[in-house]
């Protein structure tokens, strides 16, 4: 018997074990198709289930309302889901307004990194192995993470900096990553001395080596009507890190102000690039997979109506 042989014959050994088993890659859906290939370099794609995700970008990209919408969509595929909400913003008419099932979620509000390890710690204690692959994760956001030590000089006045913070949520980090759960991330980020790298993410280390795929929010342009009328915001986003994605690739979404997140937006280019999309004269634009398809022009076509029968060939 050879020594792996017998090494993969042992009892205590058994529940540790990686098998190479040929099993499809599975991914949540992020809503936003553009997102979706930013994390995981598929149309079809999204969050990588089993890993640690992360999205980080300054206030008011969208990165909350990302996050509800993986919770609906690992929902759909029968997952149910921890919402950690650092914040204290968590609204439950909201989450039902864009379909989340109130039943299949449970939501803790704390902030207090030890807190939170213990929780999370008592999730892992409670499920076994399969359960724990039917779960989703989300932390929005790590930035709003702090220690009892911040709270107790707080409470006493005391006007220190905690150099605990990091150390805490490396941690917390290490941890995530042997959980055996899927887990989102909302992080926050900061400005850079960096001419190379503006932006940098806030949290310590710890939650950047730890996670599989990272998406960057940078910036954001106004999305305006033809009468001047600023209706949403258009946001650019890059692949930071990925084990399944080109990283550095550049891509944007759209912020409707009055409809949340365009699931289409952000695609055409590349579509115009692999000829799934004409572009017969200046500012409109027509399907070749569709017979004598009549030219509309771009405000229109970010629909699942232009698209589908694109995707269906």
């Amino acid at each position: 018997m050879s020594l792996i042989n017998k090494l993969s014959t042992n009892k205590k050994l058994q529940e540790y074990i990686y098998k190479d088993e040929e099993t499809p890659k599975d991914f949540i859906n992020t809503g936003c198709l553009s997102i979706n290939i930013l994390f995981s370099g598929k149309i079809d794609g999204g969050i990588p289930v089993g890993k640690v995700n992360q999205i980080a970008a300054p206030s008011s990209l969208g990165k909350s309302f990302i996050g509800m919408k993986v919770v609906k969509n690992a929902q759909k595929k029968g997952m149910e889901v921890v919402y950690v909400d650092t914040e204290f913003a968590f609204d439950y008419a909201f989450a039902d307004n864009i379909g989340i099932e109130k039943d299949k979620i449970l939501v803790i509000q704390d902030n207090q990194i030890e807190s939170v390890q213990s929780s999370i710690m008592q999730i892992s204690e409670t499920l076994n192995k399969d359960e724990k692959k039917k779960l989703l994760v989300v932390i929005d956001s790590w930035g709003g993470l702090v220690t009892s030590k911040t709270m107790e000089d707080a409470i006493s006045g005391k006007d220190v900096s905690d150099m605990t913070v990091s150390k805490k949520k490396n941690s917390l980090a290490r941890l995530l990553t042997g959980l055996g759960v899927t887990v989102f991330v909302i992080n926050q980020v900061y400005d850079s001395m960096n001419q190379y790298d503006p932006l940098a993410i806030a949290g310590g280390r710890g939650i950047y080596f730890a996670s599989s795929s990272i998406v960057l929010g940078t910036s954001k342009a106004k999305d305006k009507q033809t009468d001047g009328e600023i209706t949403g915001a258009i946001v650019t986003a890059q692949t930071k890190k990925s084990r399944f994605a080109k990283e550095n690739s550049k891509l944007k979404y759209l912020i409707n102000y009055d409809g949340g997140i365009s699931p289409y937006f952000g695609i055409l280019d590349d579509a115009l690039e692999g000829g799934y999309v004409d572009k017969p004269t200046v500012g409109y634009y027509c399907r070749p997979c569709v017979p004598d398809d009549k030219k509309v022009r771009e405000k229109t076509i970010y629909t699942k109506e232009f698209w589908a029968p694109i995707f269906s060939k």
